[in-house]
């Protein structure tokens, strides 16, 4: 029978009570790692913020593009750049 939690994936809680701590142990493990993605963003974020127009220039972005430079580079965007720069130097982009 498989079980619901990552903690006892190989054996079935002997009670309710001990199935709904587990999916609430469960379930908080993965609000925690939401929470991390969600703060290394924002610093991601603050980061480039924090760098002036020219430094931002220099390594190709502008400054209205640091949320889709971030949403590429955490992978919740397809990544648009790398192919543009490969197809402006010649090269062919593997899909």
């Amino acid at each position: 029978m498989p079980s619901a939690s990552l903690f006892l994936s190989d054996i079935a809680a002997p009670w309710p009570a001990a199935r709904v701590v587990n999916r609430i142990v469960s379930g908080l493990h993965w609000l925690r790692i939401a929470h991390a993605e969600q703060r290394r963003r924002a610093r991601g974020r603050r980061e480039l913020a924090q760098l002036d127009s020219h430094a931002l220039r220099d390594i190709g972005l502008d400054r209205g593009e640091i949320d889709s430079y971030l949403a590429e580079a955490m992978g919740d965007a397809e990544s648009t750049r790398r192919r543009i720069v490969d197809e402006a130097l010649g090269r062919r982009h593997a899909l």
